[in-house]
Formats: C-alpha cells, structure tokens, sequence
C-alpha cells in the first residue's frame, strides 16, 4: 500500500467547509420576487448550487417565462452581497479541522465568486487559514475543469500525489477526476 504525505489541502467553500445554503436561497428568492416571479424552497435551490451564479440563476428563471439571465444573476449579486452572512457559517468542526491541519497548505477552490468566499471568510475570521482562495471568477473557467487545481499545484509547487479535494458534490468528484 503506498502512502502518501499530504501536503496540500483544497477545500471546495459551500457545503463542505461553510453552509451557505440559507443565505444563497433566501437572495435567489429575493431575486425571483423582485422579477414578479415564484419562489423556490430551499431544498429545490440546494440542488442548484455548485456550479456557478449564471447556473444558479438560469435553473432558478427556467420555465417561468423569465428570459434575462444577466439581470437575474445581477440582481442575485446585488442581493447575496447584501445578506452574505446572516445565516452563514462553519458546518460543526469546521474551524476545528483547519486548526488541525494548520501545519499543510491549506486553499479554497470553489465555483462561488472570490469576493463573496473572502468576505464570508472575513466575517468568520478564517481568512488567515488559507495560503491560496480561488473563486469561480479568479480563472478562466470553474469546476469541474481543474484549472483551478493545477493553478494551486503549481502555485505551491506540490505533486498531485501530495495534494487532495475535499467537497461535498459531483462537481468536486469530477474536478478531481479531471486533474
């Protein structure tokens, strides 16, 4: 059995180190009131989160007869922005992995916009945590590509038989198959 020193940990953000789910559902509804459309439960936005803001919104603005996917996710980041950390925070240990593994490289690889991860991480106090945060617009593309894992690999210079992906949904399974 070959072992491996880890050196590198990457974290996908939503759903595995931080749950946002509430505050992104609750922006996502106050965008789709604010079009004259129906709101979701939080359950349905669950499963379109992870993919990005123009994927958020497109699945959340489908078949309601809504077409203007620039102004829904506008009104998404105006409104997200405005209510980033009102139900947000650590799933339980969360702070207590990260100080446990304070002695690796730790870094963020997530499809949410960089701005909104570094000020939740900021309103956490988390941000001195990480050595690198990548968001869904700090590269040319998001995940599932790994782009953004070979970025941080080569960043710090680390094998990928060093490093690892924890996250929480199929994007993140196929981002590391990908790598």
């Amino acid at each position: 059995m070959n072992k491996y020193r880890i050196s590198l940990i990457v974290y996908d953000f939503d759903g595995t180190l931080v749950d946002t789910l509430f505050d992104i559902a609750d922006a996502v509804n106050l965008s789709l009131s604010e079009l004259g459309l129906r709101v979701l439960s939080r359950e349905t936005i669950r499963t379109y989160v992870g993919k990005g803001v123009e994927r958020l919104m497109g699945q959340a603005i489908n078949g309601t007869g809504c077409f203007d996917l620039a102004l829904a996710v506008k009104l998404f980041r105006k409104h997200y922005s405005e209510n980033l950390i009102n139900q947000t925070n650590f799933y339980p240990s969360g702070r207590e992995i990260l100080d446990h593994f304070c002695d690796k490289k730790q870094a963020i690889c997530s499809n949410k916009p960089e701005e909104f991860v570094r000020h939740i991480l900021a309103s956490l106090g988390s941000l001195d945590y990480f050595d690198a945060i990548l968001g869904g617009d700090s590269l040319k593309s998001k995940k599932p590509d790994p782009e953004g894992l070979f970025h941080l690999l080569d960043c710090f210079q680390c094998p990928p038989e060093q490093a690892v992906l924890i996250g929480d949904s199929p994007v993140d399974i196929e981002t590391g198959k990908r790598a």
